[in-house]
């Protein structure tokens, strides 16, 4: 199966990187068409793969399409494959805003799903949020969900909440980078070594996230676990509920929700 990338910036380059890295995809499986010659040769330096500055021979050739452009260009790689394509091709979006009913208007009986991955799928960690088109059959969700799966966890949801899980997935990873350094900040402030305090912050945050994962139990819980009353975690742990450091997040996720659903009108 070859997989093609319309568009391949940030988030197209993480994907690409976790399909060969932890999926059973070679370089030879993956086709890239960018906005200029400079991208596509770093991208096929980068990668070893075929890339190029023509959405047309990628489209022709693929047998998946990957739309991975920013928003504004969605329209028109929409047309694009529309005038390319005699028959239907799986379409799966990452990009923002691409709701399945926008993009089955534009190819009209074409299997679409929206996906929204986040940049941790470079390291085989990827969160990725799918909504099915009305066209898809569960044989082409597999394969959606087998390209995607290979590098991290899926999550098929109505599409109605994606907004929502977007901001808590996609958008999650700055705010989580936000809270390490802070903490790294913290800890520098008090004479730890930047990059010492860095590594404590970021392995600490590994370590939490995956026991969250694994061991069955809710944050909550293992928030109590951690905290002996009276002790130093106590101490801290009092600091977030004074300020209401809950209320601060939902309130980045909503303001997250607001914008990607201007993104969407």
């Amino acid at each position: 199966m070859k997989i093609g990338f319309l568009g391949a910036g940030e988030m197209g380059g993480a994907i690409i990187k976790g399909l060969l890295n932890y999926g059973s995809y070679r370089s030879a499986d993956i086709l890239a068409s960018v906005h200029t010659e400079k991208s596509a040769r770093d991208l096929s330096s980068r990668f070893n793969i075929t890339a190029c500055t023509d959405n047309a021979r990628v489209i022709a050739q693929a047998d998946v399409l990957i739309i991975a452009v920013k928003p504004a260009v969605v329209p028109e790689v929409l047309r694009e494959i529309a005038r390319v394509l005699t028959a239907p091709k799986l379409v799966l979006s990452v990009a923002l805003g691409s709701a399945t009913a926008m993009l089955e208007k534009a190819l009209p009986g074409f299997p679409v799903v929206r996906v929204m991955p986040n940049t941790p799928i470079a390291l085989g960690k990827g969160m990725s949020l799918l909504a099915r088109g009305k066209y898809v059959t569960d044989e082409q969700m597999q394969t959606a969900r087998n390209i995607f799966g290979c590098a991290g966890r899926v999550e098929e949801l109505p599409e109605d909440l994606f907004d929502a899980a977007t901001a808590v997935s996609g958008s999650g990873p700055a705010f989580i980078y936000y809270v390490i350094a802070a903490l790294s900040k913290g800890g520098q402030d008090l004479g730890l070594p930047e990059k010492t305090a860095n590594l404590l912050a970021a392995q600490m945050t590994a370590g939490a996230a995956e026991m969250a994962l694994l061991s069955g139990q809710s944050p909550a819980a293992l928030q109590k676990s951690v905290t002996t009353p009276g002790g130093c975690t106590a101490a801290g742990v009092a600091v977030l509920e004074e300020t209401r450091a809950d209320q601060l997040f939902e309130k980045v996720v909503q303001a997250t929700v607001n914008k990607a659903r201007e993104f969407a009108k």
